[in-house]
């Protein structure tokens, strides 16, 4: 035998190995599948946890008190003053709590479907996000250390958004912090919650990375950034109970694979703390290209409605041996599904 066929045999047999290792990491770490329609199985939380507020186009912030599969019940607001350009932090704040619970037992609430409501935040483009919160997923990651934390330069878009396509996008679900007033170090927090999806360009992370600097400061800026990487559910919760987000459980489906799945009570840091650590690190720089910017605009204070992103857990597609194939990421076609008992659902086309 020809040493020729010989070694062309055995450079076969490893590039088979190296694809079915790559293929295995690639896999779902949950044998559950997407047998009905998440959108049956969304509650609204009880009125003695929290509030719930949804933003419909055409008729403002409603009070949201039912919702099934066909749609939510909820009371308009725009009778009580809440003008249509108000969001759901807006209404909160000019109502109260005592009086919106008021309203939901004197008031009729209307049907709507789920496809009216938008985003119930009026949020801006530059939002805090912390990488690496869970330890499983740091894990599956390759990172040691602490999290750390980026700016994720994205304008929030609605719940069943299209996503853009990218060289090798990933998914994240994550749970969602919205400070309803600014808030500055050593005072308490009013929060509200989001159900979030974080897409990701790993490639594009990957390429413009510097491994030898702090995480976060490179990379992440851009490839997480960007239109249409960054849909968010149809409720704003806001609870009277500062550890409510720890009853939180959050699963992602890739088209109808479970991804992924945690309860928020395993992040490393909670929501306060990674807020505190962004104004800490306000005066740090990141890189955008070849922009440099902060992470929060002001060290005095974050501003009302900025968005909190907490961190992913296990059961995204990177890893640093399926990053050769974009067979092993998102491609166009495939929808994404993330769901949380009393935040709703996103449900996302990748296009």
């Amino acid at each position: 035998m020809s040493k020729k066929p010989l070694i062309a045999s055995i450079v076969g047999m490893l590039c088979v190995a190296a694809y079915m290792g790559s293929w295995a990491l690639s896999q779902p770490k949950f044998t559950e599948t997407l047998a009905e329609d998440l959108l049956a199985q969304v509650e609204v939380a009880p009125l003695d946890q929290a509030v719930t507020l949804a933003v419909v186009k055409d008729a403002g912030v409603l009070l949201i008190t039912a919702a099934s599969v066909e749609g939510v019940e909820g009371v308009p607001l725009n009778q009580f003053g809440i003008t249509a350009e108000k969001d759901a932090v807006d209404a909160f704040l000019m109502l109260g709590h005592d009086r919106l619970i008021k309203i939901i037992g004197q008031s009729e609430a209307s049907h709507f479907a789920w496809e009216a409501l938008s985003v119930p935040v009026q949020a801006q483009g530059k939002h805090i996000a912390a990488g690496t919160n869970y330890m499983a997923h740091a894990k599956e990651v390759g990172h040691e250390g602490e999290p750390f934390l980026f700016p994720k330069l994205s304008i929030a878009t609605g719940w069943q958004s299209k996503v853009k396509a990218g060289t090798r996008l990933d998914h994240e679900v994550e749970l969602c912090a919205v400070p309803l007033k600014d808030y500055s170090l050593g005072e308490q927090a009013q929060l509200g919650y989001l159900l979030c999806g974080d897409f990701t360009d790993r490639w594009q992370l990957v390429k413009d990375i510097d491994a030898s600097g702090d995480m976060g400061k490179t990379g992440f800026p851009v490839a997480k950034g960007g239109d249409t990487r960054f849909p968010v559910g149809p409720f704003l919760v806001i609870p009277t109970d500062t550890d409510f987000y720890k009853t939180v459980e959050m699963k992602l489906y890739v088209n109808t694979k479970l991804r992924q799945q945690a309860a928020a009570e395993r992040m490393v840091w909670d929501p306060v703390i990674i807020m505190n650590k962004a104004l800490e690190d306000c005066g740090s720089q990141y890189q955008l290209h070849d922009k440099a910017l902060t992470i929060i605009d002001s060290c005095a204070a974050i501003a009302a409605k900025t968005i909190v992103l907490t961190g992913t857990p296990e059961g995204v597609m990177f890893h640093l041996a399926t990053l050769w194939n974009p067979a092993f990421y998102l491609q166009q076609g495939d929808v994404v599904t993330a769901y949380s008992r009393y935040l709703g659902i996103t449900r996302n086309t990748i296009d």
